[in-house]
């Protein structure tokens, strides 16, 4: 662990863990891709944990609640909406598929073990024990992430990514493009001392890293608009894309959530009027609004 304020800790993972202390015990915020992650944490704590925090309901993030709630009794905290996800995994691969998903989809990194939610998190302060933490809506990666601020410390799930995540992906995960936007704008008026992305390093300024976040995603609506000019499938649509920023679709579970990004950019440019719909011979087609 790491620490970042007197009573502010953090392990780094593939998913950073928050780790706060209060006078009897301790507060987890996400608790990584499975029980493994969390049992090797809990060897290093010096209070039980009493309290997890889920930022949003992928399964990277809340893997480890149920191994925290069986052995320590652990209250599990989540969004609304994000509560539900957890308690039922199966939604996970189901809104990403459309459908009863196959069982290439039913895997670990899309389906957590499900776990009741004992409370669900609204805007505003959360006592817990002797400490006050600060939750922060953060939609726009998924459909209802929060922010947990404590300290002047703020763990901001995966409100924004890495520039080595952007390179390495280009095209990254997104929910809901205008939230995503708007989550953007809300963290460049924020002013904390520290800030724990959920996958990358601390740091004390993003202002650059907001930025490189904007402009990957208007490279995606600009590259959509330009292929748009002639009407497209969705799923042709998807590869000229994918060709475009030289990315290579390894397996089923990448190119469902490649594909449910690409909806998002597409009802994102139709609400916004800069695409419309065009129906031919049974087939849907987008193109840019005449």
């Amino acid at each position: 662990m790491k620490q970042l304020k007197e009573h502010v800790f953090y392990t780094p993972n593939l998913v950073n863990i928050g780790v706060v202390y209060t006078s009897h015990s301790t507060v987890l915020i996400d608790s990584g891709i499975d029980e493994s992650v969390v049992k090797k944490l809990c060897r290093e704590l010096e209070k039980p944990v009493k309290f997890v925090i889920n930022t949003h309901s992928h399964a990277d993030h809340c893997g480890g609640n149920l191994y925290l709630r069986k052995h320590f009794s652990a209250k599990i905290l989540a969004p609304r909406i994000e509560s539900h996800i957890i308690e039922d995994p199966i939604l996970e691969p189901f809104y990403l598929f459309g459908a009863s998903p196959p069982e290439q989809l039913r895997t670990r990194f899309l389906m957590a073990k499900p776990c009741t939610v004992d409370e669900t998190l609204e805007e505003g302060p959360l006592q817990l024990e002797d400490v006050t933490l600060n939750i922060l809506p953060l939609a726009g990666h998924s459909v209802n992430q929060i922010g947990v601020a404590v300290d002047n410390v703020f763990f901001c799930g995966d409100a924004f990514f890495s520039e080595s995540t952007i390179e390495k992906h280009r095209i990254f995960v997104v929910y809901d493009v205008k939230k995503f936007l708007e989550t953007l704008d809300l963290l460049s008026r924020s002013d904390y001392d520290l800030y724990v992305p959920s996958h990358g390093e601390v740091t004390g300024d993003i202002k650059d890293l907001l930025a490189i976040n904007r402009k990957a995603v208007e490279d995606v609506i600009e590259r959509i608009l330009k292929l748009l000019k002639t009407p497209l499938t969705t799923e042709n649509l998807l590869k000229e894309l994918l060709d475009a920023f030289n990315v290579r679709v390894e397996n089923f579970v990448q190119l469902v959530l490649y594909r449910s990004t690409v909806h998002a950019y597409l009802s994102y440019l139709l609400r916004e009027n800069m695409i419309e719909t065009v129906f031919k011979e049974n087939v849907l087609l987008w193109k840019i609004r005449a």
